[in-house]
């Protein structure tokens, strides 16, 4: 294996077989505004961490403003530069000077300052000078591709990918590089997610071609959701409730939510049909738990395809000392330990055991929060689903009026979906892309957000990171 560059973004890093080839040419192509700089300026200061040299060549951007943006996400270029790592090469009056001497004033640059990292942007607006392809692509292959891996240099090629094609750059820099990073916006249900595709990288076995990133707070790419290790024994720090809300365990959606979950309210969390229920559990996990921690009770009907038991054995392992107040109805016919029989021949049954359950549990000291998966009671009762649509609006009623909180979780294709969101308070959903768990609001409108795990520590927590 040939000797690896890291690129400074870890979940990167561990699909490309820990970074880029060593002294290769990497093309970093994408419309405007979709990350390149953000990636390329990230790949520069981790090598100067690092102890390697790198330069900067900008054709449209000055030196103050790299500096001052750059800044704002961490990444401190003007101490690099003090301290001789760092080199900003300002480029935007001279390129009419002619392509050759310029690309030979880059090289120069790299061969003196002993530079081990190159970041050129970009090579659409240095090319803007060589009046025909052949000519840009004997620089690329001759000039910047045998000299500058003849100094061990490791360059990003920033290109533009013009609005509404498919062509990277001037259609000549894919075939040169050894490999290619595209970077994208792609608008889904109107709104936008930030995207990064591997289309090809020489000599490595890439794990995973495509990923979801963030801009917010610097690039940040986000890992695949691993529930295991969400609910691996997490040990969630309590968030105090206020007056009017109660908190949801995650600080990051209790400020989405305008301070968490506002009692007398009803929330629909919609769940994808590629959520499994161990990722479902994950975010409902940190919920339940605070809502324990903080002397109130919870009621759970288990989505459809989750036994009871499978409920309890996921909240042993953050609230081992308070599942006495967590109430689980069986509505599996299996009769679980600890659990409440929600069978019945008709739907009116179980919301006539549910209420009694709830008026037995409510205390005036304390709220209580009911999380119902109404796939699991629709696929039960099938034929009472007139009845059930009615009963959902009355019980809502009844939460409101006695100041709890209820979450109802559907699927997109639950028959009850319509009557769940129109008296819903809030409407969330919850879906899966490129392997990542995401949060958007349908109601209040929200961006996405990727539910990201910080890092693999015990103490880790649950966070919503912006991916619009």
């Amino acid at each position: 294996m040939s000797q690896r560059v890291p690129t400074g973004i870890p979940e990167l890093d561990d699909v490309i077989e820990g970074g880029l080839p060593r002294a290769g040419l990497f093309l970093v192509a994408g419309t405007p505004g979709s990350g390149k700089t953000a990636f390329s300026a990230r790949f520069l200061y981790e090598g100067i961490l690092k102890g390697d040299r790198g330069i900067y060549v900008s054709f449209a951007e000055g030196r103050d403003a790299f500096f001052s943006e750059t800044a704002r996400n961490g990444l401190d270029f003007a101490k690099a530069d003090e301290d001789g790592m760092f080199l900003y090469m300002d480029l935007l009056t001279v390129k009419n000077e002619g392509i050759p001497a310029v690309t030979q004033s880059i090289v120069d640059a790299v061969l003196d300052f002993k530079a081990s990292r190159l970041v050129i942007d970009s090579f659409s607006a240095m090319a803007q000078a060589v009046p025909q392809l052949i000519e840009a692509r004997s620089i690329l292959h001759t000039i910047l591709g045998k000299v500058i891996r003849q100094a061990e240099c490791t360059t990003l090629l920033i290109s533009e990918v013009p609005m509404g094609t498919s062509r990277l750059g001037l259609g000549i820099e894919e075939f040169v590089a050894d490999g290619v990073l595209k970077f994208s916006q792609k608008g889904i249900d109107g709104r936008i997610i930030r995207n990064l595709v591997i289309h090809k990288l020489r000599g490595t076995k890439i794990g995973r071609r495509e990923h979801i990133f963030t801009l917010d707070g610097g690039f940040r790419m986000l890992s695949p959701f691993d529930s295991s290790q969400a609910n691996n024994g997490r040990s969630h720090p309590v968030i105090k409730n206020t007056q009017s809300h109660s908190s949801t365990g995650i600080k990051s959606l209790d400020t989405i939510l305008g301070g968490g979950l506002r009692r007398g309210s009803h929330i629909l969390l919609e769940v994808g049909e590629d959520v499994s229920s161990p990722s479902l559990m994950s975010f409902l996990s940190p919920i339940i738990t605070n809502t324990v921690k903080s002397g109130d009770q919870v009621i759970c009907v288990p989505v459809n395809g989750m036994y009871p038991e499978e409920l309890q054995e996921s909240l042993r392992k953050s609230i081992p000392d308070g599942l006495a107040s967590v109430q689980i109805f069986d509505i599996t016919g299996k009769g679980g330990p600890n659990t409440v029989d929600l069978g019945g021949a008709t739907v009116l049954q179980p919301f006539d055991m549910f209420w009694k359950t709830a008026r037995k549990l409510r205390k005036p000291e304390n709220r209580l929060l009911s999380i119902i998966g109404f796939d699991a009671l629709e696929a039960k009762y099938a034929k009472d689903l007139p009845a059930m649509q009615g009963l959902i609006i009355e019980t809502i009623a009844k939460v409101r009026n006695a100041g709890d909180i209820m979450i109802s979780i559907a699927r997109p294709f639950s028959n009850t979906l319509r009557e769940l969101a129109s008296a819903s308070d809030v409407h969330l959903r919850l879906v899966q892309y490129d392997g990542v768990l995401c949060l958007l609001g349908i109601k209040p409108r929200t961006d996405y957000y990727g539910v990201s795990l910080p890092d693999k520590g015990a103490n880790a927590q649950i966070e919503l990171v912006q991916v619009s």
